[in-house]
């Protein structure tokens, strides 16, 4: 107890300190405010000694000084707001560090609060003294709550007024302001909300809602009040409408408009989400705002000439459009349960952003939402739920895994680039020697040329950008908001981004079938055993055709052992989750497809032909993934021998031939199908070694598709020339009519694969 006192008696004496520093400083103001206007302004000197001694009476008449000042604030403020009015600079300065005085020790009633934003209002009107009004300002907005309603409408209008201004350094000073003020008034509605509202508080009324007014709604308390009407002014703004609320705005862009939306609605979800009347705001205000400003964008073509009678307003401006983007990306991510209908149209606009005629800009913009979206399973799981699992709506789960597909073959349907010779890229050399000797598709290669991680297809050659990283997404363009035009994507970042979100993709329904824990916010229920196989099996057979068809050609195109080893994981793990769920189809066409991967192209191998064989269920699906892309497996060893060429011994690719065998003799096949030798890759053996992990780890659930493997490891292993040796292990050795040459390259990975064999077939017994 003699603590707590001798705390208490610590907190009094320094408060009394405080108030009496207060005091003396505030005569020492007004008697500097006396002596500047002696001359030219007499009612401002009498005015300023009649303020000294009502301070001196106050701070008598109490034990605590400052609440006694306080309650003579609107009288001590009298000279200040007469100094104000002369306009004259150094008494407006003298004023107005009198009037942060008196703020920053809470020494202002409400009634003061009104006086010093109306004699704000006049000096900003009057272009005076702007940096130090706006220290003003923040300094009596963020001290306590005094100004609210009204004044505090003003005070954030003298601040957006200012941002409009010429001067750099006012815009750069009231722009942070305009964020945090703006931030301040919805955190007060959190502070707000943390006490129990009055049992009298109005019942919302949807109806008085519907019509855009400075009137905030009779159910808010004070704060929330505030804080709707500034929200529905951003959205008028923004919509090019009048304000409400923000009496006095003559300027606004939609820029910042939108800037500041974005913040506060990733910020304060809960405000949103708790009061009906936000979540109005929301529905009503904020999603056909961002339709309508989606219109250009839909609407434009690169492949269409503009008619004459179009506006600048009508064509994609990638300020709004980078800005548009992020809000869509909110709205989803942390809004979804309020917004399914809304959502569901942002979503089929994302999907069209990725059509091959829209700039590449928009489209890297749309591909980063979607990365963005697929590294929640949560928000999949709603999407296949809300919309895939009912009958007569847009399957927009499918819908986005096949548009990531298209959008990532798209990528590679540009014309092929132009192969140089040796010739002709001798002579480019002679003339910049920074050069690379060759380019083979694009790529820059030769002896000392470290090959970059690509994708090759057709021709085209596209490098690898960023490394993925499991969870984590990096935008680029979506982060450029000091860009005004358009910014030129980066080579292979687009193709990054879409093979990252593929892969989150495969992530994400992997976690949502192995039941780990999600967020509580971001759970959806579901009772019963039977509803979760029906999600699970509804997200598989939404999804299968596209994953797998992207993967392909993901897996035929790459050039990078890493990002190699990144697909093959992604087919490992559909594949078992299709196993699990005893979908035959998708599970037997993922295993064709790394069987396939495994073996040289145009192999003959009757179980894996399309056309038909022992296994006829698997091979039409894996045709009908083939389908959604048109992706043809194309002879990729051929760009890899020019690229080993190329570097003459120097470099080391995952397509780089480290095997040549010959066929294994086939009954089913005519004689002389398989004449001559075939080659292995590096990457053939790299999908060898996942087929062996997947039949180990996963052997419960491949089912038919263990003829497929079985089958494919037999001619691999031919190929290889591998033959039993003493234990039951296979080496390296001559098989009889044939003979297999293994490159110093394949030597060390010949122990693993024959121990990988060995151990799977152990497992088996």
């Amino acid at each position: 107890m003699a603590t707590a006192a001798g705390v208490s008696g610590t907190a009094a004496d320094s408060r009394k300190q405080a108030g009496k520093k207060l005091v003396d400083n505030l005569q020492s103001d007004l008697r500097a405010l006396s002596n500047e206007a002696r001359r030219k302004y007499p009612p401002v000197k009498e005015a300023a000694e009649s303020g000294i001694l009502k301070v001196r009476t106050a701070a008598s008449k109490a034990e605590d000084i400052i609440p006694a000042l306080q309650a003579a604030s609107v009288e001590i403020l009298h000279p200040v707001i007469l100094g104000c009015d002369t306009k004259n600079p150094k008494i407006v300065q003298i004023c107005l560090g009198c009037i942060q005085r008196l703020i920053t020790h809470e020494a202002l009633s409400v009634p003061a609060g009104v006086s010093v934003v109306k004699m704000l209002w006049n000096l900003m009107e009057s272009g005076l003294e702007e940096l130090k009004l706006l220290q003003t300002v923040i300094i009596l907005l963020t001290t306590n709550s005094i100004v609210q309603g009204s004044s505090l409408a003003t005070s954030l209008v003298m601040c957006f007024r200012l941002y409009f201004t010429k001067d750099s350094t006012t815009i750069n000073t009231a722009s942070a302001i305009v964020r945090q003020l703006v931030t301040l008034v919805f955190e007060r509605v959190e502070v707000e909300d943390e006490t129990p509202p009055p049992e009298d508080m109005d019942a919302v009324r949807v109806e008085s809602l519907k019509t855009v007014s400075g009137k905030a709604p009779a159910s808010l308390r004070p704060c929330a009040k505030d804080a709707f009407l500034l929200f529905q002014d951003l959205c008028q703004l923004v919509n090019a409408d009048q304000p409400q609320w923000l009496i006095g705005m003559t300027e606004m862009t939609r820029t910042f408009g939108l800037e500041l939306m974005e913040s506060l609605l990733s910020r304060f979800p809960e405000v949103f989400i708790k009061h009906p009347e936000f979540s109005f705001l929301l529905k009503e205000r904020v999603c056909p705002l961002v339709i309508k400003l989606f219109s250009p964008n839909i609407k434009h073509s690169q492949r269409l000439v503009a008619p004459p009678q179009l506006g600048a307003l009508d064509k994609p401006y990638f300020p709004i459009s980078v800005r548009l983007l992020r809000v869509v990306c909110i709205l989803i991510q942390q809004y979804y349960s309020l917004l399914v209908t809304e959502c569901e149209i942002f979503l089929s606009l994302l999907v069209r952003f990725l059509d091959p005629d829209k700039p590449p800009w928009q489209r890297a913009l749309a591909v980063e939402v979607l990365h963005k979206l697929s590294v929640q399973p949560s928000l999949l799981k709603s999407f296949c739920q809300c919309y895939d699992m009912k009958a007569h709506s847009t399957k927009i789960f499918r819908d986005l895994v096949n548009a990531i597909g298209a959008f990532i073959q798209s990528l590679f349907m540009q014309t092929s680039l132009h192969v140089p010779t040796q010739q002709q890229s001798g002579s480019n050399a002679s003339q910049n020697p920074a050069q690379p000797s060759v380019l083979v598709a694009g790529m820059p290669v030769g002896p000392g040329v470290t090959p970059q991680a690509a994708f090759i297809y057709r021709g085209v050659w596209l490098p690898i950008s960023s490394n993925y990283t499991p969870g984590i997404t990096k935008p680029q363009i979506l982060e450029m908001l000091e860009k005004v035009d358009a910014p030129p994507v980066p080579e292979g970042y687009a193709v990054s981004v879409a093979y990252a979100c593929l892969l989150e993709v495969v992530r994400s329904l992997s976690i949502i079938m192995d039941g780990k824990p999600e967020p509580e916010a971001c759970k959806q229920v579901v009772d019963t055993d039977s509803e979760k196989t029906a999600l699970n099996r509804e997200l598989v057979s939404s999804s299968w055709c596209g994953v797998l068809a992207a993967l392909s050609l993901l897996l035929d195109a790459s050039t990078d052992e890493a990002a190699t080893e990144n697909i093959l994981k992604s087919v490992q793990t559909y594949a078992s989750l299709c196993g699990m769920l005893s979908l035959t189809t998708p599970r037997d066409a993922f295993i064709t497809s790394l069987c396939k991967a495994s073996l040289p192209p145009h192999y003959m191998l009757t179980v894996l032909n399309p056309q038909g064989g022992a296994t006829g269920n698997s091979s039409p699906p894996f045709k009908q993934a083939d389908l959604i892309l048109g992706h043809v497996r194309t002879n990729s060893q051929n760009m890899a021998a020019a690229v080993n060429s190329a570097y003459q011994g120097d470099g080391d690719t995952k397509n780089q031939v480290v095997v040549v065998g010959t066929s294994l003799p086939t009954a089913s096949l005519p004689i002389g199908a398989q004449q001559g030798p075939v080659m292995l890759t590096a990457k053939n053996l790299q999908c060898m070694r996942a087929i062996l992990s997947i039949a180990h780890c996963h052997g419960g659930v491949l089912g038919t598709s263990w003829h497929l493997i079985l089958t494919t490891l037999q001619h691999l292993v031919w190929i290889l020339g591998l033959k039993p040796s003493t234990g039951g292990s296979l080496k390296a050795g001559r098989v009889a009519d044939s003979q297999a040459v293994l490159t110093t390259a394949i030597l060390t990975d010949i122990p693993v694969l024959s121990f990988m064999l060995s151990r799977l077939f152990e497992s088996s017994q």
